[in-house]
């Protein structure tokens, strides 16, 4: 049993239950104020950073991190909502394109500006200026070496 934990391994729980706590906060405004749970949030967040708002369905589970299956429950309720539309790739019938529908777009934008805000008012203030090049390359780092990206897919 851990007694005390050494400095590498209290970083390690202060990001994950830090982070945890802030984005439930976070997911339970997007619930209440958009009706749109996280991972509906991140899914159309993808898909608006996306060329032409949209993107095969594989690589939307892949960038979101999800199985297959994952993605495309994820995908169906989506459009169950009325958020996106499936449909194929004319250039490759075996491939199935996602794509935001107009209401999706208004939806996303909305939720992205007041969520943008939430970040702020949780977030900012826990960065101090002089420690800000430390953290954003620490983030780069995390993220490189689990093969992600930090920046929105679109910039990056």
């Amino acid at each position: 049993m851990l007694s005390q934990l050494n400095e590498r391994q209290e970083i390690w729980r202060g990001l994950l239950y830090g982070q945890r706590s802030m984005m439930l906060r976070l997911s339970a405004e997007l619930k209440r104020d958009f009706g749109l749970s996280a991972a509906q949030f991140e899914g159309m967040l993808t898909l608006v950073e996306s060329p032409d708002n949209s993107m095969p369905a594989t690589q939307l589970a892949q960038r979101l991190l999800y199985s297959s299956g994952s993605g495309s429950h994820l995908i169906a309720r989506l459009e169950e909502m009325g958020h996106v539309t499936r449909d194929r790739d004319p250039m490759d019938a075996r491939v199935v394109v996602v794509a935001l529908t107009e209401s999706g777009l208004e939806l996303i934008n909305s939720a992205l500006e007041v969520h943008t805000a939430s970040l702020a008012r949780e977030f900012d203030d826990l960065i101090d200026d002089g420690d800000l090049s430390v953290l954003l390359a620490f983030a780069r780092k995390l993220a490189a070496k689990e093969g992600v990206i930090s920046q929105p897919f679109s910039a990056g």
